[in-house]
């Protein structure tokens, strides 16, 4: 089944025009977003969680989005914007219980609520951050328990918008194997706005290439091409393969 089908989809910003002439997205995907700045990636990603209108047909879990009520999107979508905040000072082990609120209905986090929390804080790890009040982290720590509260949904379908802003590459590459198990094991879906192709030809598995607010390209993981790729980022883009892996080299 089909999780996310657009058709002549288009977003309108101001002075900018999103456009998305076709796309289909199954389960068990990680879906990386690429493009140069400017190009539409996060109005993209902001507007089919819901936040930006949009012309077009936009079919979610099979149904039309605007469909769904407000609180049914987001028990079944998590979307973790790139300048995502937290404005009170609240402890860690809050602010990522606080990513179940949706789950809840109103009434208080129970305890599988709490040990969900645990586990994603570990998975992070962040368990020995758990009682520093967010606003006293460092920025990638930060952005990594932004990322925990998204996660902490288990929402069937991820929207990501550049997730691993100031955050160390060991970490990076720790959540991108918990990503890929995630998508595959849970059939579950994400879409990932980042610039790091390295990364990106690594754990992803489908590619969406955007360029001057078209979705230009689409591609499987075995479909890319640097050609492809230099043409889209407007940066020599060259591949060497080491077995099933593929070695990312860039250049002017």
């Amino acid at each position: 089944m089909k999780w996310i089908e657009l058709q002549n989809f288009e977003v309108r910003l101001a002075s900018f025009d999103l456009k998305v002439p076709e796309l289909a997205l199954c389960p068990g995907n990680l879906v990386a977003i690429l493009g140069p700045n400017g190009s539409g990636k996060s109005t993209f990603l902001s507007a089919l969680a819901g936040l930006r209108p949009y012309k077009g047909r936009y079919l979610f879990l099979g149904k039309d989005f605007e469909a769904y009520s407000e609180s049914e999107r987001y028990r079944f979508l998590s979307y973790l914007p790139q300048a995502g905040r937290v404005g009170l000072p609240f402890e860690v082990f809050y602010v990522v219980l606080t990513g179940r609120y949706p789950l809840v209905g109103g009434n208080r986090y129970s305890e599988k609520d709490h040990l969900e929390t645990e586990k994603i804080l570990r998975v992070m790890d962040l368990w020995d951050l758990r009682h520093r009040t967010f606003n006293e982290l460092s920025g990638g720590e930060r952005q990594r328990v932004l990322l925990a509260r998204a996660l902490n949904r288990q929402a069937q379908i991820l929207f990501l918008d550049e997730p691993f802003n100031g955050v160390d590459l060991r970490h990076q590459h720790a959540i991108l194997k918990f990503l890929r198990e995630y998508v595959r094991g849970d059939q579950a879906l994400a879409l990932v706005v980042l610039h790091d192709l390295s990364l990106a030809a690594r754990y992803f598995d489908y590619f969406l290439l955007f360029k001057e607010g078209l979705l230009l390209h689409q591609a499987k993981r075995s479909q890319l091409d640097p050609a492809l790729l230099s043409e889209v980022l407007e940066v020599r883009v060259d591949f060497f393969r080491k077995g099933d892996e593929i070695l990312v080299s860039t250049g002017v």
